[in-house]
């Protein structure tokens, strides 16, 4: 039976609803759905349990840490909410416990007879056969052929890489300090460059100093659900670590500040226009397919404190 009454319980599958032209279908989402407009009136069934206020990037990860070794969960699905909406389909993840909420959320009174689709793309591949299976799940499988096309189209679009392939650090989180993981390096790769992290695999943390042996040649900020501010805030953080001035991205400007919430830490459509903001830093990409979402460090910004 294909599914007409959607909800979804993160931003990537909000998106790939959307972009399926579904939009009629889906009756809720999550607190942390924050487009298309024309859906923002749906109601939240998912709410985040993480209260960060002002606190700085050391603090936040220390409170994730905290709430998931006392095994409390970060997010809480409303079940009663989900409940009365009756969904047939409800839209998960699986990669993550500090971005959405996963299966272990829902009860079995709130899921009903729905069906409950963990997404779990590791990575560019693994979003499209993610985009399938929504569209599969819909009944809708034209549409998502069609998606799936439009997307692989896109990143074919993209230039040659240079040789050498310029070394790119991309930073999730800056204190402590994760790389970025998943989908994000194979979108470094695809661009032209070549990450610090593996295609597919978790994001993680590493040392200063493994940083400073890697000497990158470019710095992508893209922090978690953060947008712009955040990756200025996450920048004036890294440039207090010893030998910042000496990475040689730093001595050429190349040091960029990105929307990490649109772009990069949501599985869906909007990857491919992540990608390419970073085939257009790196200059295998030539349109800004995103004016807006990144822009340069100014010297101000990646300046280390005298």
């Amino acid at each position: 039976m294909n599914a007409e009454r959607i909800v979804s319980l993160l931003p990537g599958g909000t998106d790939i609803v959307c972009a399926l032209g579904l939009e009629d279908r889906l009756v809720g989402i999550s607190a942390e759905c924050d487009q298309p407009a024309s859906v923002m009136d749906r109601p939240r069934v998912s709410l985040s349990l993480l209260d960060t206020g002002d606190a700085e990037a050391a603090e936040i990860d220390r409170r994730v840490r905290d709430r998931l070794a006392a095994g409390e969960p970060l997010f809480r699905a409303d079940h009663e909410a989900l409940a009365a909406l009756r969904p047939d389909l409800i839209l998960s993840q699986s990669l993550c416990d500090v971005c959405a909420a996963t299966p272990d959320a829902l009860t079995a009174a709130a899921v009903g007879d729905a069906r409950v689709l963990a997404l779990d793309g590791r990575d560019l591949d693994g979003l499209l056969a993610d985009i399938h299976t929504v569209a599969a799940a819909a009944g809708a499988t034209d549409h998502g052929q069609a998606l799936v096309d439009r997307l692989v189209e896109r990143r074919l679009a993209i230039g040659t890489p240079p040789a050498p392939r310029p070394r790119v650090l991309t930073v999730e989180w800056p204190d402590p300090l994760f790389i970025g993981g998943h989908w994000v390096p194979d979108m470094v790769v695809a661009a032209g460059g070549a990450p610090l992290g593996q295609p597919g695999a978790h994001s993680t943390t590493v040392s200063w100093e493994a940083v400073q042996a890697f000497d990158p040649q470019v710095i992508l900020i893209m922090p978690c659900g953060e947008d712009l501010t955040g990756a200025a805030d996450a920048l004036a953080s890294l440039r207090r670590r010893p030998g910042w001035p000496a990475l040689t991205a730093v001595q050429s400007a190349a040091v960029y500040l990105l929307d990490g919430n649109r772009h990069f830490s949501r599985p869906g459509p909007s990857a491919f226009t992540g990608l390419e903001i970073i085939a257009h830093i790196l200059g295998t990409g030539q349109q800004d397919p995103a004016a807006g979402y990144w822009r340069p460090a100014s010297p101000s910004e990646y300046r280390a404190d005298r």
